[in-house]
């Protein structure tokens, strides 16, 4: 009986995870150096968003409850991207933003290097 409580119990925090920890966790493998992310609520419409830093460049991902409407949100993102260099881009059910404000990557390849990690952990 308690293998079956803790396998439970492991199921249960595993389907809790956001996904967001999997594609921080993602970069971290790649090399990369996130900081916390927070909780930044609708950053865009229909998400759940948490935002952060990742090798000096600003990044927030967001989940959704369906695919369809990570697609719809994908022209917000690139609004948040804004005149900086970046990305928005959806995979699955997240959209992630990379910009680059303070052009930190002026070759783009850790932007490129973080779109790889996040389409590899979500696809």
């Amino acid at each position: 009986m308690p293998r079956v409580a803790l396998a439970l119990m492991l199921l249960l925090v595993a389907g809790c995870s956001s996904g967001v920890d999997d594609v921080l966790d993602a970069w971290r493998a790649a090399g990369e150096s996130p900081s916390a992310f927070t909780d930044v609520g609708e950053k865009l419409p229909g998400g759940k968003c948490r935002a952060g830093k990742v090798s000096g460049l600003d990044a927030t991902v967001c989940v959704f409850e369906s695919t369809e409407k990570a697609r719809q949100a994908e022209e917000a993102g690139w609004t948040l991207v804004g005149n900086a260099a970046g990305a928005a881009m959806v995979s699955g059910k997240m959209v992630l933003v990379i910009a680059d404000p303070r052009k930190e990557d002026p070759s783009g390849r850790r932007i490129n290097a973080l779109v790889k990690a996040f389409q590899g952990e979500t696809r």
